[in-house]
């Protein structure tokens, strides 16, 4: 999964593509548990529901009910493992955020302390703060020289 972000410069980019190569396993296995869990819930709730109320002619058989629920009982469990992997791809993001600031060497450690601190303070803006320090990171390594 590779977004193209073309309005952003090539150092961000660069960043970016390392941090969604280390998550395309995780992504990938999301994406496909999110889409067959839908398919699957979806399938049984449709089919239960024709099975249960719309079918006056025909007697309700025990066993398609039991695998019309089994079905969605499986597409519930798959959206719950769904839900985990998310989790853990924004555990792992953040991590991943968190070493290269700290692997920094044009920033002082003051700095970094400070980028740690918006991180954990506010996680829904984490790719936010990351470009942020990505900028100022590379604002530093092209002055002609620093202060340190």
């Amino acid at each position: 999964m590779i977004i193209k972000i073309n309005n952003i410069p090539r150092f961000m980019q660069d960043e970016i593509e390392k941090l969604q190569s280390k998550l395309s396993p995780l992504l990938k296995k999301n994406m496909k548990y999110g889409f067959f869990s839908t398919v699957m819930i979806g399938f049984s709730i449709i089919n239960l529901f024709f099975l249960l109320f719309k079918n006056d002619s025909y007697p309700i058989s025990k066993i398609a009910v039991a695998i019309y629920a089994l079905v969605g009982a499986i597409g519930f469990a798959l959206l719950k493992e769904n839900k985990h992997n998310q989790k853990e791809i924004v555990k792992m993001s953040q991590k991943y955020m968190l070493e290269r600031m700290k692997e920094s060497n044009y920033l002082t450690d003051a700095r970094k302390s400070n980028y740690y601190k918006k991180v954990s303070e506010q996680p829904l803006s984490t790719m936010n703060v990351f470009l942020e320090f990505l900028a100022e990171e590379e604002q530093r390594k092209n002055q002609p020289f620093q202060n340190e």
